[in-house]
């Protein structure tokens, strides 16, 4: 019986270290395939016109993928990428509304930024929000994902020559420890009339809300994600007055790991019988 357990355990070990060296083996194919590439790179004498392409994105409203495409099916395309992140339910809920792309800086559609990079607000560059100049807009922060503020920011009344006014003040991110990217939604919506001091939006309304409470119509959209880093306590305490709960996260087991686990389990409960 020992014998037979000895040569198992040693037919597990050598599975274990060979889907260990198949992994570093792939690895190392995938490396060696980005460095060969990179080489090819830089040896060819088309290199890109980093410029073009700049002017190109700059052009196509600030994405990071297929800017020419957008250009021509700006509308269409944008709308996508709403329904690929799951705005366009968990933030309209459920409307597909005609959206453009909204110039905000160093945001593009989806960009990952931490919360320490925007403890000040976003800037949005108005010059290119093609703004009529007989409405009036409002442009709200949101987050569809964040429980302990939903209502980020919220500005009314803005006019073609930059006046606005501050109905709810510019809270950074605030992702909790442990739960992943928060989605932060930038909307710019149109007013049918002036809404100048608006007293009954607190940081829990949703954006739904202040669409059916003051007839707001979304236009152009800009969109954002962040994770935790160690800024968001600080923002907790000074603009919610409220602690941070952190969650921990634990990484599941490989298969290799349980496999390994359940022959040492084995092992171990054939040594208490052979002692008996």
């Amino acid at each position: 019986s020992s014998g037979i357990n000895a040569e198992y355990g040693i037919q597990t070990n050598l599975r274990i270290m060979s889907h260990c060296m198949r992994q570093k083996i792939v690895g190392c194919v995938r490396q060696s395939r980005f460095l060969s590439e990179v080489r090819f790179v830089k040896q060819s004498e088309n290199l890109l016109d980093l410029d073009a392409i700049h002017e190109e994105w700059k052009a196509a409203g600030h994405f990071p993928r297929a800017p020419a495409h957008i250009v021509k099916h700006g509308t269409k395309c944008i709308q996508n990428l709403a329904r690929h992140f799951h705005l366009t339910r968990h933030v309209f809920g459920g409307v597909d509304h005609r959206l453009t792309a909204l110039p905000v800086k160093h945001i593009d559609f989806g960009t990952i930024v931490s919360p320490a990079q925007l403890l000040q607000p976003p800037q949005v560059e108005w010059s290119k929000a093609n703004l009529d100049p007989t409405k009036k807009y409002s442009l709200v922060i949101v987050s569809p994902d964040c429980t302990n503020c939903t209502l980020h920011w919220y500005l009314s009344d803005i006019t073609d020559d930059v006046t606005m006014t501050t109905q709810l003040p510019y809270i950074p991110p605030v992702p909790l420890k442990g739960t992943g990217f928060y989605r932060y939604a930038i909307v710019l919506l149109e007013q049918q009339a002036e809404l100048s001091e608006i007293t009954s939006v607190s940081r829990s309304t949703t954006l739904l809300q202040l669409m059916e409470s003051y007839s707001l119509q979304p236009t152009a959209l800009a969109f954002y994600q962040s994770s935790w880093d160690e800024t968001v306590g600080a923002s907790l305490a000074r603009e919610l007055d409220r602690d941070e709960v952190q969650y921990k996260v634990e990484r599941p087991k490989q298969i290799f790991e349980h496999y390994a686990e359940r022959h040492f389990l084995a092992k171990e409960w054939h040594l208490k019988t052979d002692l008996m």
